[in-house]
């Protein structure tokens, strides 16, 4: 994290072809003008440096540029005349750059001949031309993303670049039918169209794209359902069709995707129980998949040994469902997993022991069910990178030594309403990362060690209300505290 003034020494440096400032700290400084002086330049990087201020107009005296990064907060330009002197230009990337009054930005850069990535996202453009005045024929990569045009519909010339193998315009409230135009583009593997509002079908068409590789088409209206022909994206390694309108089932030809390593379908209308969409993705797929989202897609049913399958599965999210019976011992032995969301289901029973063999579980959320029963020590016994827990909303006990001290360092703990007490837990105070806790309602009726104020210091949240504590309450500088005790 540099910071502070950039010397102008560097001049100095006349062969100097590669300068790379990304990522640091330079907060309240603009750009240096020295800097479009270093004619030897071919490659600058100033990306989210926290630079401020108008862009120099002298970076454009910089010939030989090959690759320009001045993506990040805080700057603007009113035109990008300037640009035309880069001819060499290859790399463009501007994003988060208010670009708000430079109306030229398509005029001046299309005429870039050399030009192959270009990225302009949330960089608060307002509409873009009907035509260019040049050409991007050689264009591999755009994304105009999160800009929120004042057009309705993609302009027709952003379909007649051939060689586009990335393309993003997600965020920016597109309307209508996804259009055919776009099945011309068949050199696509990167296709991003999220935060529009698409609402007819997906085109049977874009099935066909077998060069595909990530597909991004969550947060629109997207009607009807998803056709068996999705098995003929055979290159495919990221699907996402969260939070649209499809209903139906999910069709089993997904399964024989065999390169796919996510999928998210969370909040559509399935009309299916979980163990069949399971059943479904039980293909070669199952094999490699290492991310699976069904949030609030309104699944019932229970999860049964089907998901012992899924040995790669890294994230693994069911929020919002209505899942129901026992947690399956077979989750504890998916040894890859990192995330466990089973959120407001209606899971019951008690938490299996095998989960505590889950080395590389970082998030564990179990909130909101109806679990019940005794957790242990064996539920953390391998747990050393666990760092989120979310559990309230549940019947359970925790019973473990008093002098416990847990294989992890915990972040965030909410154990709301368990059965914790009669005495403090002890184990809290060997925690020295934690930063928000909640074990209101747990029936703890003790004083609150000395140890445990001594780390109040890093709390940002603490809630321990609903318990008989006694003794001093000794200063604490934390953002919210709630300590109500009868």
């Amino acid at each position: 994290m540099f910071g502070g003034k950039i010397n102008p020494s560097l001049l100095d440096l006349k062969h100097l072809n590669y300068l790379d400032l990304s990522n640091n700290d330079f907060s309240g400084t603009p750009i240096p003008k020295f800097l479009g002086s270093i004619g030897s330049l071919r490659y600058l990087n100033l990306s989210n440096a926290r630079f401020v201020g108008v862009i120099p107009h002298q970076l454009g005296n910089l010939s030989n540029l090959y690759y320009l990064d001045l993506q990040g907060y805080g700057l603007y330009a009113n035109n990008l005349q300037w640009l035309s002197g880069l001819p060499s230009l290859q790399h463009l990337d501007m994003s988060h750059v208010n670009l708000r009054k430079a109306s030229d930005w398509l005029q001046v850069t299309s005429k870039l001949m050399s030009l192959l990535e270009f990225r302009l996202s949330d960089c608060e453009l307002r509409f873009i031309p009907s035509t260019p005045n040049g050409n991007f024929s050689f264009l591999v990569s755009l994304d105009l993303s999160g800009n929120f045009f004042e057009n309705t519909f993609i302009p027709l010339w952003i379909f007649g670049l051939p060689n586009l193998v990335s393309f993003d315009l997600s965020d920016n409230g597109f309307q209508g039918p996804i259009l055919d135009d776009l099945q011309n583009m068949t050199s696509l593997k990167h296709l991003y169209l999220s935060g529009n509002h698409f609402n007819h079908q997906i085109p049977i068409w874009l099935y066909s794209f077998s060069h595909l590789k990530f597909l991004d088409l969550h947060s629109n209206n997207l009607q009807g359902t998803i056709s068996s022909a999705i098995e003929n994206l055979t290159s495919a390694i990221s699907i996402d069709f969260s939070y649209n309108e499809l209903g139906g089932k999910v069709p089993r030809s997904l399964g024989n995707l065999c390169n796919l390593r996510e999928i998210k379908l969370s909040s559509n209308k399935w009309s299916q129980e979980i163990s069949e969409i399971l059943e479904s993705l039980s293909g070669c797929l199952s094999e490699k998949l290492e991310i699976l989202e069904l949030t609030d897609a309104q699944l019932l049913g229970h999860l049964t040994g089907e998901l012992g399958m899924f040995k790669n599965l890294v994230k693994l999210t069911f929020v919002y469902n209505s899942i129901s019976g026992p947690i399956p011992m077979s989750l504890g032995n998916l040894s890859s997993l990192r995330v466990l969301d089973l959120a407001n289901n209606q899971f019951k029973g008690s938490l299996p022991q095998n989960f505590g063999q889950l080395s590389k579980l970082e998030t564990l959320f179990i909130e909101s069910n109806m679990l019940e029963g005794v957790v242990s020590e064996v539920h953390f016994s391998n747990l050393t990178r666990l760092i989120e827990l979310f559990a309230f909303g549940n019947r359970l006990t925790l019973k473990v030594s008093h002098d416990w001290i847990p294989p992890f360092q915990i972040e965030e703990l909410n154990l709301q309403s368990w059965n914790l007490g009669p005495k403090f837990p002890q184990w809290l105070c060997s925690q020295r990362n934690l930063r928000r806790l909640d074990i209101s309602n747990t029936g703890v009726l003790d004083v609150v060690p000395l140890s445990f104020w001594d780390s109040s210091s890093q709390f940002e949240y603490l809630n321990l209300a609903n318990n008989l504590f006694h003794g001093e309450i000794p200063y604490c500088p934390m953002i919210f505290v709630y300590f109500f005790s009868d």
